[in-house]
């Protein structure tokens, strides 16, 4: 008997210390931030207002078949197909 009673304090103890967040652990959110992204994998600020992207995208390069390296390529988006940011609004403080 003595034993499951153990038994059971350890994996009430497992189970408070898995699922409590304590002091020097990070909290995980059931919901990431989202962050805008294009089609092409760049974020909105390296595309112009209505035109091409400036970001740089990483491309494999060979030479006659064989492995010569990454090289950085300018990006081909012509226009930036990612969800558009919710605008920020002022709102005065209301002072009674």
């Amino acid at each position: 008997m003595e034993l499951i009673i153990g038994a059971v304090i350890l994996l009430v103890g497992i189970l408070i210390g898995r699922y409590l967040p304590g002091p020097g652990r990070p909290r995980r959110h059931a919901l990431e931030e989202a962050k805008p992204l294009c089609g092409c994998g760049h974020s909105p600020s390296f595309h112009e207002e209505k035109g091409r992207c400036h970001g740089l995208n990483e491309v494999a390069r060979w030479e006659g078949g064989r492995w010569a390296g990454i090289e950085s390529v300018s990006c081909s988006c012509q226009k930036y197909t990612g969800p558009e940011p919710l605008p920020a609004f002022y709102a005065p403080e209301i002072t009674g």
